[in-house]
């Protein structure tokens, strides 16, 4: 390997610089072309909408009632975004794919001060081409940005622990540390200080670096903390009574103790999501053992960094896989140490040859194969659901195209594998997670179909007359309260407006929230009323005496209704 600070060291090859232009293209192309996602995108860009039009930004709010279910970080952060680039699915996702690219450079500089600049480099590859740290870039959640921050917090805490005593850098390492943990718990809550304090204790506590505790300025670090975390919650806290209740007790204690989220799921469940999400370089992680020390117990003191990355990681999945809550995103912060791991294992070996050993060589190949067959898998998929759902368009053959590509690709890159070929391995897994990205892109508009309600919200603008009424039915579409631009009514459904409506006026509840019982008058009267919900719903409704006439249906669930007879401006299909 070349020595740190030439220029070639730092390009790491020549190729490089075109594959840092790959991975900005994966992260900001087509971010806009996709409709909203339900429920999610629906509610992380509502509630930053109604913060700019009602210029509230303490006390978040979902479709006009109270929203304590996570901090406001990523609100502001949005809202940021549609006031400068207006409202659309663009402005929900900029920041979100802005901190991916940011938790790749975070990859990246700590790798690089690990093992040197390429390392550096394949840990961004490694990290940016995996498909669940892609398809999460691209979707609105809270669980990049807190990953990042998590990621950022912990880079930080070693180098500060790697840092000579009197480096005038150490402070402000330790400063990042603290203001890190702070932003991610801005994100998500408790979790943004766990994760980094647990990983950072039991990394002292097995190596042994006591003295740690006694360089690091808490003073400081404290009040850099609290400044950042604190501030939103007290004033939360002194504007509504029901705040410490609903976001403390059952937004963290009983959603990670209790069933109360009803996201139960077996312990084993995030191994497949890890194993899948890292893909195709999940079978390439394995060369990392081959920087493991001989006998394994000096791995405390003659190689601490992959403890820490090894701590990392295996904190994050034994935390979540204890919780009574499971989703997918939760290992999103642990791809970074596990890119980190792969990156500096392919490195060691691309400065020995380029060549894989045996048991390397078969599971690199082992990942590949598995991505081949999730790539076909991916394209059949894909191409039935264009074809259950709608006539062939362009969207077809290019799916068709991106899939068959993304196949041979990564059989290739399984080829170059099983040859012991580590950098066309490496150039073909980054390829292939290109072809991923563009069947994604492909794919999406046709994975929300029946739950889009984009052409519902454009009908009611063009229909609705003043005094006409919108209310949702046993259902709460997210993503309709954005593409109308205001709040809606919902009939017998609260679900996680559950809080927010208990601290509405009774008059006010009955009138937004109401019952059937408490519907059925309106809906009887002579003013027009519109409904949206979903098929099941409708012999429920009959029973209820809500007659109704159909005004629009989508291809699956979603259904816009009114109870006046559709007049000649009205058309029905």
């Amino acid at each position: 390997m070349e020595a740190p600070g030439t220029f070639r060291a730092r390009i790491a090859e020549p190729w490089s610089l075109g594959l840092a232009g790959l991975l900005l293209l994966l992260y900001f192309g087509g971010l806009g072309a996709v409709p909203l996602f339900e429920p999610d995108e629906g509610r992380y860009t509502e509630i930053p909408r109604e913060m700019l039009a009602a210029g509230e930004f303490v006390l978040p709010h979902l479709n006009g009632v109270l929203y304590f279910e996570k901090p406001p970080l990523p609100y502001w952060l949005t809202a940021s975004a549609m006031a400068l680039f207006g409202p659309g699915p663009f402005a929900t996702r900029f920041w979100n794919a802005l901190l991916a690219l940011a938790g790749l450079g975070l990859a990246a500089w700590l790798c690089g001060r690990l093992g040197g600049p390429r390392a550096g480099l394949l840990a961004a590859l490694a990290l940016g081409t995996s498909p669940l740290y892609l398809a999460m870039a691209h979707v609105a959640t809270l669980d990049m940005s807190v990953s990042v921050f998590i990621t950022l917090s912990l880079a930080c805490f070693w180098f500060f622990q790697a840092a000579e005593e009197n480096a005038p850098r150490r402070r402000l390492y330790a400063w990042g540390m603290f203001g890190g943990a702070a932003l991610a718990v801005l994100c998500k809550g408790l979790i943004g200080m766990a994760v980094p304090g647990a990983v950072i204790g039991l990394f002292i506590l097995i190596s042994g670096r006591w003295g740690l505790l006694r360089k690091v300025p808490w003073l400081s670090g404290a009040l850099l903390f609290l400044a950042v975390a604190a501030p939103w919650r007290v004033l939360a806290a002194l504007r509504n009574p029901g705040f410490l209740k609903i976001y403390i007790v059952r937004e963290h204690f009983l959603r990670y103790l209790t069933p109360v989220s009803d996201r139960q799921e077996p312990w084993w469940f995030f191994l497949p999501v890890l194993a899948a999400g890292f893909l195709p370089w999940t079978g390439l992680l394995h060369a990392s053992a081959g920087l493991l020390p001989r006998p394994l117990r000096l791995l405390r003191r003659s190689r601490a960094d992959l403890l820490f990355l090894l701590l990392w990681a295996g904190f994050i999945f034994l935390f979540f896989s204890a919780s009574e809550s499971k989703l997918v995103p939760y290992m999103l912060p642990a791809l970074p140490p596990l890119a980190i791991l792969a990156a500096l294992g392919l490195d060691r070996l691309w400065g020995q040859g380029g060549r894989l050993p045996r048991t390397v060589r078969a599971t690199g190949a082992l990942g590949g194969l598995l991505w081949t067959g999730a790539g076909a898998a991916f394209l059949w998929a894909g191409l039935g659901r264009v074809a259950a759902f709608s006539a062939p368009d362009e969207r077809f053959p290019l799916l068709a195209g991106l899939g068959s590509l993304l196949a041979a690709v990564s059989a290739l890159g399984a080829a170059a594998c099983l040859a012991g070929r580590v950098r066309p391995a490496v150039l073909l897994f980054t390829l292939s997670g290109a072809c991923f990205f563009g069947g994604l892109w492909a794919a999406a508009p046709q994975a929300g179909i029946g739950r889009n309600v984009e052409p519902f919200a454009a009908y009611l603008k063009a229909h609705m007359k003043p005094g006409d009424e919108l209310y949702s039915y046993r259902c709460y579409p997210q993503t309709l309260p954005v593409y109308l631009e205001r709040p809606i009514g919902v009939v017998a459904f609260w679900g996680e407006l559950t809080f927010g409506v208990s601290q509405l006026p009774e008059e006010e509840r009955r009138r937004r929230f109401p019952h059937p019982e408490e519907f059925k008058p309106l809906w009887d009267s002579d003013r027009r009323v519109y409904v949206v919900t979903d098929r099941e719903s409708l012999p429920l409704m009959e029973r209820e005496g809500l007659g109704h006439a159909t005004l629009l249906m989508g291809r699956r669930i979603v259904v816009l209704l009114t109870n006046k007879p559709p007049g000649p401006d009205d058309v029905s299909r």
